[in-house]
């Protein structure tokens, strides 16, 4: 005996008439029942309000067998609805629990599957941390940690406008080096390269140059250390591109009908 396939349940769908005018106009007649039933409650009259629970009831009954519990919309449109009402229209309804078997949905599902599985592998493995991104924001620290120091460490003499027209265009690679390094995905060589050649520019200068302050010396060594780590870590850090789960990671899609 053939079982029938999961799919084959899926497509098995309860029709489930959905009449506009009837939904509406036990609306409204409901509401005007409620009206009436509050003017008699408060009147405290029997005759309205047993008009008014007559109502109430109907308009709910009219409602119920319009199907107004099967008249499911993902966004209320008033203009579809009047033309509905208008026309006459009457189409099939959506009961609760019903799932939507259109193929572009399955893909969807088993994409996301896939893509959340990629991420659980990732996030047990350590080792393939991406810490290019990391160093590209590092070196573009630095570029900011150069440009304000001179503010403070940079003397007005010949020897100051040579030691900042000198950091400001090591600072400029090492900041555009990093904006590369850090947002865009794979590695650079050659911008790691750049960036590496300024930063052992900075240290050359800060341990050979002639400042007017040493503090400026001290700094220009350190972001040049820094800088050279950067590079280097950018160099041998993995691609940032997600990794393709392997066959066995995903989940089997199911039989296909």
């Amino acid at each position: 005996m053939t079982r029938p396939q999961p799919s084959q349940y899926r497509h098995t769908r309860t029709q489930h008439t959905v009449r506009p005018r009837w939904v509406w106009g036990g609306l409204l007649l409901a509401l005007i029942g409620a009206g009436t039933l509050g003017l008699g409650l408060a009147l405290l009259s029997w005759t309205f309000s047993i008009l008014g629970a007559g109502l109430l009831l109907l308009g709910a009954a009219a409602s119920l067998r319009g199907g107004v519990l099967y008249d499911a919309v993902p966004t209320l449109a008033v203009r579809r609805e009047l033309r509905q009402v208008l026309e006459g229209d009457v189409h099939q309804g959506i009961a609760p629990g019903e799932t939507v078997p259109a193929p572009a949905a399955r893909r969807d599902a088993i994409a996301t599957n896939r893509s959340t599985r990629a991420l659980e592998h990732s996030a047990t493995h350590p080792s393939d941390v991406h810490w290019a991104p990391v160093a590209g924001w590092v070196l573009l620290l630095l570029t900011t940690v150069l440009t304000v120091s001179q503010w403070e460490l940079v003397a007005p003499t010949a020897t100051g406008r040579d030691n900042s027209f000198r950091d400001t265009a090591l600072s400029i690679a090492l900041g555009l080096g990093g904006m590369r390094i850090a947002l865009s995905p794979g590695r650079h060589l050659i911008t790691t390269s750049i960036t590496g050649l300024a930063g052992t520019a900075l240290i050359l200068t800060g341990l050979l140059a002639e400042h007017d302050h040493q503090g400026l010396a001290v700094v220009e060594v350190a972001s040049g250390c820094l800088a050279v780590l950067c590079s280097l870590t950018a160099a041998v850090s993995p691609s940032t591109r997600s990794p393709q789960p392997n066959q066995a990671q995903t989940d089997h899609p199911g039989p296909r009908p």
